[in-house]
């Protein structure tokens, strides 16, 4: 199967044959890894690159976005990218036999380089951040075929992720495998992606699906304003990494492409405008998917700040609020009330929720935020003092950021009110789960539809 199709291609039957994990640096033995991370050896941290976006640049070759399946979350993804954006040069004939990065800097770039207290949680991911880049893999087709079957190859990340103090400071050291180096160096046909573009998305499966759209529409956009991209759907999932799970379409449409479209307009330069289901002549199951998307400017999405405009003085108007889910809108209703200027709300705090427990429940986050705030502050002595601190706190102190200790007792608050509301009402809690992936509008559709039926 081919990366892009326009016509229905006929099935080939595929077989999978496991290549050894690779943690052969020293194939002899002469030297293991774990044996040389106790040597005080000298780190190979190449220099940052002089690249447009002042060092933010990532690009990945076009057999690793477009052959390759793989399945990270968001978290293992932005930390891949980071770390190839900031220590690797693309011109290099080989990749540095380790990448020793602080773990300061990397918890800033995971929260879009924010400053932030760093906490026992974080510290907690980062462990679990070792183990996934360590034990996931890329699957890829190989030239190798067997009675007419291809072949398939598994590649490994990373073959050690390593946390490690030197001279006071706590890093973390990356031992790439050195297959990857063909998918990231001296590349020909590959895809240019922003870092910190990439970074506002939320799960693993929107910045994979980006990376193919933003792929294709860099190579179209001077061809047409619209691009038509077409997926066999099984193609997709293996691209996905979803193996087993969400093995019916519609499981694979509710709750990976509609999510993950919903982000990528949210808040990137790809906008999708449309996704056509094809089948089969005379056939009811959906095989192939096409995508018509366009490019969209940085106005269109919901992260933008107008440049030379007081962010003070922005007002969202219907199209903008139109955007926002259900619990979205409830939480920017609660911010406004509060005191909070709308653009404030509306474009530095509600774009700034974090974390999957209040991922369709804002309005549970916000609700908490401020009454932990109504908790703590001291200089609110008017509502406008008060709405003025809060912002702060939220924008400048970084309070209720995700790394601070503040977060983890909202979060520990709203993943409470979830299971409550789970319990008692466990028909509103699934309509939460529901309108999460809609806008306000299209939740309201989708409700009336239900109580017709």
């Amino acid at each position: 199967t081919g990366k892009g199709e326009k016509s229905v291609p006929e099935g080939v039957e595929k077989s999978t044959v496991k290549i050894a994990r690779g943690r052969d640096r020293y194939p002899n033995g002469e030297r293991s890894v774990l044996g040389e991370m106790e040597m005080d050896f000298k780190i190979q941290i190449m220099k940052k690159q002089t690249m447009n976006g002042g060092n933010e640049i990532i690009r990945l070759d076009d057999r690793l976005v477009y052959h390759g399946s793989y399945s990270l979350t968001a978290r293992a993804t932005k930390t891949i990218c980071y770390v190839m954006a900031k220590y690797v040069d693309p011109g290099s004939s080989a990749l540095p036999d380790v990448i020793r990065v602080p773990i300061a800097d990397l918890y800033r770039a995971l929260m879009d380089g924010r400053a932030g207290k760093a906490s026992k949680s974080f510290y907690s991911e980062i462990t679990r951040l070792c183990d996934e880049l360590t034990s996931s893999r890329i699957v890829f087709q190989s030239d190798v075929k067997v009675d007419g079957v291809e072949l398939e190859g598994h590649v490994y990340w990373c073959s050690a992720v390593v946390p490690k103090k030197y001279r006071g400071v706590r890093y973390i050291d990356f031992y790439f495998c050195k297959y990857l180096e063909q998918f990231l160096l001296g590349l020909s046909k590959y895809v240019r992606l922003y870092r910190p573009e990439l970074n506002r998305l939320k799960t693993g499966y929107a910045i994979r699906l980006f990376q193919m759209l933003k792929g294709e529409r860099n190579r179209k956009e001077k061809f047409g304003k619209k691009s038509v991209y077409v997926f066999e759907v099984e193609r997709l999932r293996f691209l996905l990494g979803l193996g087993e799970k969400y093995g019916g379409y519609k499981e694979l449409k509710r709750w990976i492409l509609e999510p993950s479209i919903k982000q990528i307009n949210k808040e990137t330069t790809v906008r999708v405008l449309d996704v056509v289901e094809m089948r089969r002549q005379g056939g009811r199951k959906v095989t192939h998917l096409e995508f018509h998307f366009v490019s969209q400017s940085p106005e269109a999405y919901v992260g933008y700040v107008p440049e030379g405009k007081a962010l003070p003085d922005f007002v969202p108007e219907a199209g903008d609020l139109n955007k926002l889910s259900r619990s979205e809108i409830n939480a920017y209703g609660l911010l406004v009330d509060f005191g909070v200027k709308p653009g404030i709300a509306y474009r530095k705090i509600l774009p700034e929720i974090k974390g999957s427990e209040s991922h369709g429940f804002e309005d549970y986050f916000i609700r908490h935020a401020l009454g932990w705030f109504d908790e703590k502050a001291r200089n609110k002595k008017s509502k406008v003092q008060a709405a003025a601190t809060f912002v702060t706190w939220w924008t400048r102190s970084r309070v209720f950021d995700v790394t601070g200790d503040a977060w983890i007792r909202i979060n520990e608050r709203v993943v409470g009110d979830r299971k409550k509301l789970e319990r008692k009402n466990p028909e509103s809690f699934g309509n939460r789960l529901v309108a999460r992936t809609m806008t306000d509008a299209e939740f309201r559709d989708w409700y009336r539809g239900r109580e017709k039926v």
